[in-house]
């Protein structure tokens, strides 16, 4: 199948690395290193990893360069030249590089032809930017595997490991076989039962490497974090426009069960086989929203608060909230709720299509309060269709939630293939440029707000003012006069200065909090503890 390059010439060399691939698989075993960039957490990387070594493959793998707080650092010519020289000690003969969002690609272009053309291996992408753009993908890339992996990421090394003449028609694959040819194949179903997937390997020490700074690491670089975080679930029972969750949906696997859940079981003993390795103090469930169907609830809760015991937290959405299900929760160890609010009724509604009534956010605001649980409300900024009546709008309804919360301010992000690229794109408000991806890497430095980001005046005085709100040592009064200040919306330096330095005393007092409670660590320094990247909290 013919395809026209419409970014750059394709990789040179793509068959006959796909030859050696082949031929060396043969000689000595396919042995596979799975990279991860800047995600120390990378979920995937790490079930991947488990996968292959169930099915007795040889891999390893490597987590390149960690994440910080809205100061991702470009890969380095020593820490490249560090992935050449492991990959060549290690005789891998297939790196395969995990792109969890479009803002890495340009770095991974940049891995991906330094290994191709100082190791002569095959490089794979896999995750959702190549999911969501294999076209663009490719022309870099030897291989691509999209959508769900691990069973084809399996298949692919048992028909490397066989000498299986049918490697070019491994499902979920793409391959380059020539300047201007690539193999496309359909992708598999959806995994119907995740139980059936073993657990995320937290062991292994002497297979894990961490490439970040002069040198080259071993071993897992989650061991010692205080926070276990895990996921229960796969896909999202909604169909948020700025999410990749409603392009799968809709595009990539339609009429199939997106949503699927493991059994409490499987998630308990997950938990506890991996607090043998160490003691973490907490669990974070990373679901897109944890499940709150009531029976699968009342047992996993029955089984938590017996056999872990530890507090943790959770994602949900407001739509999902009840007392019956918190009240459940909260008695088997629930501290804490992130939940989405987005932007204003209005904008959440048509730009999102998320839509709740914000009487009903206030209303679950109060229940949280009562019930003792700490809410952490997410938010999203930099959107182009926010009038002054929406920013208002919602600095009011904030200011009607109890304390204590806390607010996570972000920048809007448009994931290439979204929906909400499609509607952006289609009513003019933003251009190609605007998308997450090669050409746009705002993500690295503007992930989370920072007050000091060239924005509008009016935005950054809004910004500053709302997550004022959840410093409770801030009058809400106060907070309300600066709002009606027209002088102030035009001249908001001293608003700003003044939300710096809440967030200074809302930073010192809980890294204060985590010293005391043994839960700071050299990483979450260095990802967060910066003042002169601080973001808004």
């Amino acid at each position: 199948m013919t395809e026209p390059s419409h970014r750059s010439p394709s990789p040179s060399g793509s068959a006959e690395r796909l030859a050696r691939l082949r031929r060396d698989a043969r000689l000595e075993r396919p042995r596979v290193a799975l990279l991860s960039t800047w995600d120390y957490e990378n979920n995937a990387v790490r079930l991947l990893a488990a996968v292959l070594r169930e099915a007795g493959h040889e891999v390893i793998e490597i987590y390149f360069k960690d994440w910080v707080s809205n100061h991702l650092e470009p890969a380095t010519p020593r820490e490249i030249d560090n992935l050449v020289r492991l990959l060549r000690r290690e005789r891998i003969n297939l790196l395969a590089i995990s792109i969890r969002a479009s803002a890495y690609v340009h770095q991974a272009s940049i891995l991906t032809r330094a290994v191709q053309e100082r190791v002569g291996i095959p490089v794979m992408w896999g995750g959702m930017h190549p999911t969501m753009d294999p076209k663009g993908s490719i022309e870099v890339a030897d291989m691509l595997l999209l959508g769900e992996g691990e069973l084809a990421l399996r298949e692919l090394v048992d028909r490397l490991d066989r000498g299986a003449d049918d490697l070019l028609e491994t499902p979920n694959l793409h391959f380059r076989v020539g300047e201007d040819e690539v193999v496309r194949n359909p992708l598999m179903p959806l995994i119907k039962d995740l139980d059936t997937l073993p657990f995320r390997d937290y062991h292994s020490h002497d297979r894990k490497f961490i490439i970040h700074g002069k040198g080259i690491r071993t071993g897992d670089p989650q061991h010692g974090d205080p926070v276990f975080q895990m996921m229960g679930s796969r896909g999202c029972i909604y169909k948020c426009s700025y999410c990749y969750n409603s392009t799968y949906k809709k595009d990539v696997y339609p009429g199939q069960r997106w949503f699927r859940t493991r059994s409490p079981e499987s998630m308990i003993r997950e938990i506890r086989q991996a607090r043998t390795h160490w003691p973490f103090k907490r669990v974070r469930f990373d679901d897109e929203v944890f499940n709150f169907q009531l029976d699968w609830l009342k047992r996993f809760c029955e089984l938590y608060s017996r056999d872990v015991g530890l507090p943790f937290e959770i994602f949900t959405e407001p739509k999902l909230v009840s007392e019956e299900r918190l009240v459940l929760l909260r008695e088997a160890g629930l501290t804490g709720v992130y939940m989405g609010i987005q932007s204003s009724e209005r904008v959440t509604g048509h730009l999102y299509d998320r839509r709740v009534k914000n009487h009903s956010i206030s209303e679950i605001s109060q229940l949280f309060h009562r019930l003792g649980i700490t809410p952490h409300y997410q938010l999203i900024f930099d959107d182009p269709v926010s009038t002054e009546a929406d920013k208002r709008a919602l600095f009011e309804m904030i200011a009607s939630f109890p304390h204590p919360y806390d607010l996570y301010l972000f920048s809007m992000t448009v994931f290439p293939g979204s929906e909400l690229n499609k509607k952006l794109i289609d009513s003019g408000l933003i251009s190609e440029y605007d998308i997450d991806g090669e050409d746009n890497t705002r993500t690295f430095y503007q992930h989370r707000v920072n007050l000091n980001y060239p924005r509008p005046v009016e935005d950054t005085f809004w910004i500053a003012l709302t997550q004022m709100l959840s410093k409770p040592f801030i009058p809400q009064g106060l907070l309300r006069t600066l709002s009606r200040s027209e002088f102030l919306k035009r001249h908001p330096w001293p608003v700003i200065q003044l939300a710096h330095a809440a967030n200074f005393v809302k930073l010192g007092s809980t890294a204060g909090r985590m010293v005391l409670d043994g839960e700071m660590t050299a990483t979450l320094v260095r990802r967060w503890l910066s003042a002169d990247r601080i973001i808004t909290t």
